[in-house]
């Protein structure tokens, strides 16, 4: 299985940590972002496309073409427009059947990876949150499935997030893109729509952190020294 690994973004609100290098490069205990997420891959996954944009050639002369058993490819996103986009750029290199997609610097827990890998339809990983309006959120139906995703809401309909880690199959593709009025093109809410023709289990998760900013470094070194 492969996995699309979301590392094309220029982590403005890391500044001035971020002038030099890209936020997946951003070292958390003592490792970069980008290899922490490599090492809680499942291990059906052999083979990772990662979007690179900003700073690219710090990611792709560190890790080169593999990490380990991972064998890595690089799909270039020159123009900071969206998630949506970015999948664009991995499809060429996309074989049949279901892949991953996942952010380069989100603290993941392997675990909900594995479930997501495992699971018999689309699958879009959620987690709760106290700041709902911050993020694109889940709708989901009595069954668990998926009804939409509605990003970043005044009045969010639940407080369950997306974490930006989805199982996907090619089918996404004919979902039209979804643009947001800051001009970028959202992947979380083009699943959304994909959800009224597929079937998309909500996995919920059991750990996702989310690095914004400086301050939440501090918090994840925290995390993972215990």
């Amino acid at each position: 299985m492969q996995a699309v690994i979301l590392a094309a973004g220029k982590g403005t609100r890391l500044r001035p940590i971020t002038n030099e290098i890209p936020k997946p490069m951003v070292k958390v205990s003592g490792k970069p972002l980008l290899e922490r997420t490599f090492n809680i891959l499942p291990d059906v996954i052999d083979e990772v496309i990662v979007v690179v944009g900003y700073k690219k050639e710090k990611i792709m002369d560190y890790f080169g073409d593999s990490f380990g058993n991972l064998k890595i490819k690089y799909a270039v996103q020159e123009e900071a427009n969206g998630t949506a986009r970015s999948l664009d750029k991995a499809r060429p290199f996309l074989e049949e059947g279901p892949f991953i997609v996942m952010n380069a610097d989100d603290l993941y827990h392997p675990y909900d990876l594995q479930r997501c890998a495992e699971s018999d339809t689309p699958a879009a990983l959620v987690a709760q949150t106290d700041h709902p309006q911050h993020y694109g959120i889940c709708v989901v139906d009595d069954e668990g499935y998926l009804l939409n995703i509605i990003e970043k809401s005044d009045n969010p309909p639940t407080n369950l997030a997306s974490t930006g880690a989805f199982l996907l199959n090619h089918g996404i593709f004919d979902i039209p893109q979804v643009q947001l009025p800051n001009g970028e093109y959202n992947l979380a809410e083009q699943i959304g729509n994909w959800a009224s023709k597929e079937k998309i289990k909500v996995i919920k998760a059991t750990f996702w952190y989310t690095i914004s900013h400086p301050e939440d470094l501090y918090i994840a070194d925290k995390f993972l020294s215990v």
